[in-house]
Protein backbone atom coordinates (compact mmCIF):
# COMPACT_ATOMS: atom_id res chain seq x y z
CA UNK A 1 0.00 0.00 0.00
CA UNK A 2 1.71 3.56 -1.17
CA UNK A 3 0.40 6.37 1.63
CA UNK A 4 -0.24 10.08 -0.44
CA UNK A 5 2.15 11.72 2.35
CA UNK A 6 0.38 15.07 2.02
CA UNK A 7 -2.13 14.10 -0.89
CA UNK A 8 -5.72 13.07 -0.44
CA UNK A 9 -5.28 9.29 -2.27
CA UNK A 10 -4.28 5.78 -1.67
CA UNK A 11 -3.16 2.95 -3.66
CA UNK A 12 -4.72 -0.64 -2.37
CA UNK A 13 -3.67 -2.68 -4.85
CA UNK A 14 -4.96 -1.66 -8.38
CA UNK A 15 -7.56 -0.06 -6.32
CA UNK A 16 -7.24 4.16 -6.31
CA UNK A 17 -9.72 5.66 -3.59
CA UNK A 18 -10.05 9.18 -2.78
CA UNK A 19 -9.60 9.50 1.34
CA UNK A 20 -8.57 11.79 3.92
CA UNK A 21 -5.44 11.01 5.16
CA UNK A 22 -4.69 11.71 9.14
CA UNK A 23 -0.89 13.19 9.56
CA UNK A 24 0.20 13.62 12.86
CA UNK A 25 3.32 14.00 15.13
CA UNK A 26 1.85 11.59 18.10
CA UNK A 27 3.39 11.15 21.40
CA UNK A 28 3.66 7.23 22.15
CA UNK A 29 5.04 7.51 25.45
CA UNK A 30 8.50 8.34 24.66
CA UNK A 31 8.90 10.14 21.48
CA UNK A 32 6.98 12.02 18.96
CA UNK A 33 6.29 9.57 15.80
CA UNK A 34 4.75 10.45 12.57
CA UNK A 35 1.75 8.41 11.86
CA UNK A 36 -0.03 8.95 8.43
CA UNK A 37 -3.32 7.11 8.96
CA UNK A 38 -6.44 6.55 6.86
CA UNK A 39 -9.56 8.18 7.96
CA UNK A 40 -11.45 5.59 8.41
CA UNK A 41 -9.15 3.07 10.19
CA UNK A 42 -9.43 5.94 13.36
CA UNK A 43 -10.64 3.88 16.33
CA UNK A 44 -11.90 0.79 13.61
CA UNK A 45 -11.21 -2.79 15.47
CA UNK A 46 -10.22 -5.35 13.36
CA UNK A 47 -12.39 -8.19 14.48
CA UNK A 48 -10.07 -11.35 15.29
CA UNK A 49 -12.29 -13.19 12.90
CA UNK A 50 -10.55 -11.02 10.35
CA UNK A 51 -6.98 -10.07 11.73
CA UNK A 52 -5.35 -13.34 10.12
CA UNK A 53 -6.76 -11.81 6.78
CA UNK A 54 -5.41 -8.49 7.65
CA UNK A 55 -1.65 -9.85 8.71
CA UNK A 56 -1.73 -11.58 4.88
CA UNK A 57 -3.12 -8.55 2.85
CA UNK A 58 -0.06 -7.78 0.46
CA UNK A 59 -0.54 -3.89 1.25
CA UNK A 60 -0.30 -4.11 4.92
CA UNK A 61 3.07 -6.43 4.69
CA UNK A 62 4.90 -2.63 4.48
CA UNK A 63 3.43 -1.57 7.63
CA UNK A 64 3.59 -4.72 9.49
CA UNK A 65 7.54 -4.31 8.61
CA UNK A 66 7.58 -0.60 10.06
CA UNK A 67 5.69 -1.54 13.40
CA UNK A 68 8.41 -4.24 13.70
CA UNK A 69 11.60 -1.97 12.92
CA UNK A 70 10.05 0.87 14.81
CA UNK A 71 9.45 -0.76 18.16
CA UNK A 72 12.68 -3.11 18.10
CA UNK A 73 15.15 0.09 17.47
CA UNK A 74 13.55 2.16 19.82
CA UNK A 75 10.90 1.27 22.84
CA UNK A 76 12.56 -0.26 25.84
CA UNK A 77 10.19 -3.76 25.24
CA UNK A 78 13.23 -4.40 22.68
CA UNK A 79 15.15 -5.41 25.60
CA UNK A 80 12.85 -7.80 26.91
CA UNK A 81 14.41 -10.76 24.84
CA UNK A 82 17.81 -10.15 25.97
CA UNK A 83 16.45 -10.43 29.84
CA UNK A 84 14.36 -13.57 29.65
CA UNK A 85 17.25 -14.98 27.65
CA UNK A 86 19.99 -14.03 30.97
CA UNK A 87 17.16 -15.85 33.13
CA UNK A 88 16.80 -20.01 34.08
CA UNK A 89 14.05 -21.13 32.64
CA UNK A 90 13.53 -23.22 35.53
CA UNK A 91 12.70 -20.68 38.07
CA UNK A 92 12.00 -16.97 38.64
CA UNK A 93 14.69 -14.82 38.81
CA UNK A 94 15.26 -11.09 38.87
CA UNK A 95 15.95 -11.30 35.15
CA UNK A 96 12.19 -11.90 34.76
CA UNK A 97 11.09 -8.96 36.80
CA UNK A 98 13.67 -6.56 34.87
CA UNK A 99 12.14 -8.08 31.57
CA UNK A 100 8.48 -6.98 32.63
CA UNK A 101 10.11 -3.62 33.52
CA UNK A 102 10.75 -3.04 29.80
CA UNK A 103 6.82 -3.49 29.27
CA UNK A 104 6.64 -0.20 31.40
CA UNK A 105 4.54 -2.69 34.15
CA UNK A 106 6.42 -3.38 37.56
CA UNK A 107 6.01 -6.05 40.29
CA UNK A 108 5.82 -4.61 43.69
CA UNK A 109 8.47 -5.58 46.74
CA UNK A 110 6.68 -8.13 48.39
CA UNK A 111 5.13 -10.07 45.23
CA UNK A 112 8.76 -9.67 43.65
CA UNK A 113 9.90 -11.21 46.87
CA UNK A 114 7.50 -14.60 46.45
CA UNK A 115 8.79 -14.83 43.03
CA UNK A 116 11.66 -15.35 43.82
CA UNK A 117 11.87 -17.36 46.88
CA UNK A 118 10.81 -21.14 46.53
CA UNK A 119 7.71 -22.12 46.44
CA UNK A 120 6.35 -25.58 46.34
CA UNK A 121 3.14 -25.21 44.64
CA UNK A 122 4.53 -22.46 41.97
CA UNK A 123 7.64 -24.48 41.64
CA UNK A 124 5.84 -27.40 41.05
CA UNK A 125 3.04 -25.71 38.37
CA UNK A 126 6.18 -24.45 36.79
CA UNK A 127 8.16 -27.51 36.36
CA UNK A 128 4.96 -29.38 35.19
CA UNK A 129 4.28 -26.55 32.66
CA UNK A 130 7.93 -27.39 31.18
CA UNK A 131 7.80 -30.68 30.85
CA UNK A 132 4.76 -31.06 29.37
CA UNK A 133 5.68 -28.06 26.83
CA UNK A 134 8.70 -29.81 26.30
CA UNK A 135 7.32 -33.11 25.63
CA UNK A 136 4.57 -31.49 23.53
CA UNK A 137 5.52 -29.16 21.22
CA UNK A 138 6.74 -25.50 22.51
CA UNK A 139 4.31 -23.11 21.10
CA UNK A 140 1.21 -21.68 21.61
CA UNK A 141 -0.21 -23.87 18.90
CA UNK A 142 1.45 -26.84 19.33
CA UNK A 143 1.46 -27.68 22.99
CA UNK A 144 -1.48 -29.85 24.58
CA UNK A 145 -4.54 -28.01 24.73
CA UNK A 146 -4.82 -29.57 28.15
CA UNK A 147 -2.16 -27.15 29.78
CA UNK A 148 -4.25 -23.86 28.94
CA UNK A 149 -7.53 -25.00 30.33
CA UNK A 150 -9.09 -25.02 33.93
CA UNK A 151 -6.78 -27.99 35.35
CA UNK A 152 -3.97 -27.92 33.31
CA UNK A 153 -0.60 -26.79 35.05
CA UNK A 154 0.27 -23.82 32.94
CA UNK A 155 -3.31 -21.99 33.29
CA UNK A 156 -3.05 -23.16 37.02
CA UNK A 157 0.39 -21.18 37.35
CA UNK A 158 -1.40 -18.01 36.15
CA UNK A 159 -4.44 -18.33 38.42
CA UNK A 160 -1.87 -18.75 41.03
CA UNK A 161 0.16 -15.40 39.95
CA UNK A 162 -2.88 -13.36 39.93
CA UNK A 163 -3.54 -14.14 43.21
CA UNK A 164 -0.74 -11.96 44.07
CA UNK A 165 -0.74 -8.49 45.00
CA UNK A 166 -0.19 -5.98 42.05
CA UNK A 167 -0.26 -8.81 39.05
CA UNK A 168 -3.56 -7.71 37.21
CA UNK A 169 -3.96 -10.05 33.58
CA UNK A 170 -1.65 -7.93 32.00
CA UNK A 171 1.46 -8.01 34.38
CA UNK A 172 0.51 -11.41 34.90
CA UNK A 173 0.79 -12.73 31.67
CA UNK A 174 3.96 -10.35 30.91
CA UNK A 175 5.39 -12.48 33.93
CA UNK A 176 4.56 -15.86 32.79
CA UNK A 177 5.90 -15.20 28.70
CA UNK A 178 8.87 -14.77 30.70
CA UNK A 179 9.07 -18.26 30.90
CA UNK A 180 7.23 -19.24 28.39
CA UNK A 181 7.71 -16.76 25.19
CA UNK A 182 6.63 -18.89 22.72
CA UNK A 183 3.30 -19.87 24.22
CA UNK A 184 2.09 -17.83 26.23
CA UNK A 185 0.12 -14.17 24.63
CA UNK A 186 0.77 -11.13 26.35
CA UNK A 187 -2.63 -9.86 27.39
CA UNK A 188 -3.03 -5.96 26.65
CA UNK A 189 -6.19 -3.62 26.71
CA UNK A 190 -4.99 -2.08 23.70
CA UNK A 191 -4.93 -5.27 21.70
CA UNK A 192 -8.27 -6.20 23.38
CA UNK A 193 -9.69 -3.24 21.31
CA UNK A 194 -7.74 -3.25 18.66
CA UNK A 195 -9.71 -7.08 18.04
CA UNK A 196 -12.82 -6.19 19.25
CA UNK A 197 -12.78 -8.54 22.14
CA UNK A 198 -12.97 -6.30 25.11
CA UNK A 199 -12.60 -7.92 28.84
CA UNK A 200 -13.28 -11.57 26.96
CA UNK A 201 -12.63 -14.24 29.72
CA UNK A 202 -10.68 -15.97 26.54
CA UNK A 203 -7.52 -14.65 25.43
CA UNK A 204 -5.10 -18.06 24.95
CA UNK A 205 -8.09 -19.82 23.27
CA UNK A 206 -8.63 -17.20 20.09
CA UNK A 207 -4.86 -16.30 19.66
CA UNK A 208 -3.72 -20.03 19.55
CA UNK A 209 -6.92 -20.08 17.03
CA UNK A 210 -5.11 -17.63 14.98
CA UNK A 211 -2.08 -19.64 14.16
CA UNK A 212 -4.25 -23.03 13.14
CA UNK A 213 -7.56 -22.00 11.27
CA UNK A 214 -5.69 -20.82 8.93
CA UNK A 215 -4.47 -22.73 5.64
CA UNK A 216 -1.68 -20.05 5.37
CA UNK A 217 1.70 -20.56 8.27
CA UNK A 218 0.70 -17.55 10.41
CA UNK A 219 3.96 -18.31 12.61
CA UNK A 220 6.61 -18.82 9.44
CA UNK A 221 4.99 -15.95 7.51
CA UNK A 222 5.57 -13.61 11.24
CA UNK A 223 8.73 -14.54 11.30
CA UNK A 224 9.87 -13.91 7.47
CA UNK A 225 9.89 -10.34 9.12
CA UNK A 226 13.24 -8.82 9.79
CA UNK A 227 14.00 -7.42 13.06
CA UNK A 228 17.44 -6.07 14.12
CA UNK A 229 19.95 -8.84 14.50
CA UNK A 230 21.12 -7.81 17.99
CA UNK A 231 17.39 -8.22 19.57
CA UNK A 232 18.17 -12.09 19.57
CA UNK A 233 15.02 -14.64 18.99
CA UNK A 234 11.79 -12.68 18.81
CA UNK A 235 9.55 -15.90 19.11
CA UNK A 236 6.28 -15.40 16.27
CA UNK A 237 3.52 -14.31 19.29
CA UNK A 238 6.02 -11.97 20.17
CA UNK A 239 5.86 -10.46 16.71
CA UNK A 240 2.54 -11.00 16.63
CA UNK A 241 1.99 -9.02 20.37
CA UNK A 242 4.25 -6.07 18.63
CA UNK A 243 2.31 -5.72 15.38
CA UNK A 244 -1.02 -5.41 16.58
CA UNK A 245 -0.26 -3.08 19.81
CA UNK A 246 1.67 -0.81 17.20
CA UNK A 247 -1.38 -0.99 15.44
CA UNK A 248 -3.77 -0.32 18.23
CA UNK A 249 -1.74 3.11 18.48
CA UNK A 250 -1.43 4.03 15.84
CA UNK A 251 -5.51 3.68 15.48
CA UNK A 252 -5.51 5.58 18.21
CA UNK A 253 -7.28 2.81 20.62
CA UNK A 254 -5.81 4.03 24.14
CA UNK A 255 -5.15 2.21 27.49
CA UNK A 256 -6.51 2.88 30.90
CA UNK A 257 -4.54 5.28 32.36
CA UNK A 258 -2.49 2.74 34.74
CA UNK A 259 -1.69 0.56 32.03
CA UNK A 260 -0.73 3.20 29.46
CA UNK A 261 2.68 2.87 29.57
CA UNK A 262 4.77 -0.01 27.59
CA UNK A 263 7.21 0.94 25.93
Amino acid sequence: MILGIGESFVHLGDKTMSEELIEAWVWDGKQYVYRPLLESELKKPIPIAEVVDWLFATENKHRIQSHLTRYFSSYRGRYFEWFIKQSDPRIFTPWDILAVETLSVSVPTETARWFLEPNVVRDYLLAESLLKIDSTGNSLWACDEKLLNKGGALSDLYMLMREKDGLGYVTASKLLATKFPAVVPIRDSQIENLLDLGRSKEWWSPIRQLFTSSDQSLDKYLNEFNVPNEIGVVTPLRRLDVVLWMEAKARRFESPKKEMKRN
